[in-house]
Formats: structure tokens, C-alpha cells, sequence
């Protein structure tokens, strides 16, 4: 599965791409609201020729991992990932950006890629994503998005050992196909 947007291109990932995949994912930083890492080398090599590969293979396919690769430097500077449910008719959504790409609207076209796709060429009825209550740059993401805040779950997400807190709490959203649809008139099939 691949989409292009203006400045990216959302495609599955490789083997090729460790570089570049762990620079992000080995970074506490950027990994630091995700439910993995900072990763090993071992870790990303597994996630990239393991997971990755029997997603794709599987049928029917039920969880989409894609690259989020800069069309004028051709690198992996994160990954977008949506995990169906076709009996609820819905996906969930994910993200990760290497923390030295942020602030440029990468995560906002991104994620907007990825919505077409959904809505429009799978025809799901509904995304849904979580987000950690201070992840300020990934709420205004989905706010850009047009996503709505469907409520504060509290003591949700596990913190990492080293958090002062075991657990955090996290703000859910979501988005049907008609209020995408109702934003994106033109884009509608």
C-alpha cells in the first residue's frame, strides 16, 4: 500500500530502512509517549524483517505499518500505522515522528494521508487514535485534522519504569467517514 502527499510518501517499510527507522526509534524522546522502546538494534531489525513482513503476508490483512519517507531526501523520518477491525467496520490509528523532523507538518500530512486511504479507498466508517494527555504536538495534530475528543481515559497508558508515575492518562478521538467526507467535498468518490 503506498499515498503521496506534497512533500511525502507513505509506503511499506524495508529491511533498507534500519537507519534511518532506528535513529527515531532508539531515541527516548521521540518514543518516549509510544508503546515501544527506545529500541536495540536487535529490536528495530526484528520489527522491520519480522513484524513487518508477516503483516503484509497476512489475509486478510488487518494492521498497515507505513514509512513516512521525505520525497526530497528520500528518508524514513517515522512511521504511520492503522490496525483494523472490518466486523466494527473501524481502525485505530498510530504514530511516530523522528523528534528532529517535528514542527514542519509532517505528522499533520501524514496523518492526513492516511485518513484518505482509510475513508476513501477502504471505506472504513471510523478512525479512532489515543494520545497521551501531555503530548501537546499530537493533539493539535488531531485537532488540525478536524478529530474530536471523545474524553479522558484516565490511568490508561503504562508509564516506563523510570516515569515518577506507573501510569498516565490518555484523550481519545475520533473521526467518522461522513466528517471527513463533510471537510474533503472535493476528494469524495
Amino acid at each position: 500500500m503506498v499515498a503521496e502527499t506534497q512533500r511525502l510518501i507513505l509506503r511499506e517499510f524495508a529491511a533498507e530502512d534500519f537507519e534511518d527507522v532506528h535513529a527515531y526509534s532508539s531515541d527516548y524522546e521521540t518514543v518516549r509517549h509510544m508503546m515501544f522502546g527506545p529500541n536495540t538494534p536487535e529490536q528495530t531489525r526484528l520489527y522491520l524483517e519480522k513484524q513487518c513482513v508477516e503483516e503484509m503476508r497476512a489475509d486478510p490483512r488487518m494492521h498497515y505499518n507505513l514509512a513516512i519517507v521525505r520525497r526530497d531526501t528520500c528518508r524514513v523520518i517515522g512511521g504511520i500505522s492503522f490496525h483494523m477491525n472490518w466486523r466494527r467496520d473501524d481502525a485505530i490509528l498510530g504514530a511516530v515522528l523522528n523528534r528532529h523532523e517535528a514542527g514542519h507538518g509532517y505528522m499533520t500530512e501524514a496523518m492526513e494521508g492516511v485518513l484518505h486511504l482509510v475513508f476513501e479507498e477502504l471505506q472504513l466508517h471510523r478512525i479512532h487514535a489515543v494520545c497521551a494527555v501531555d503530548n501537546a504536538p499530537m493533539l493539535r495534530v488531531f485537532e488540525k485534522l478536524g478529530m474530536r475528543c471523545e474524553g479522558c481515559m484516565l490511568q490508561r497508558g503504562k508509564a516506563r519504569p523510570e516515569e515518577k508515575e506507573p501510569y498516565f492518562d490518555q484523550f481519545g478521538y475520533a473521526l467518522l467517514r461522513e466528517e471527513w467526507e463533510e471537510k474533503h467535498p472535493s476528494r469524495q468518490s
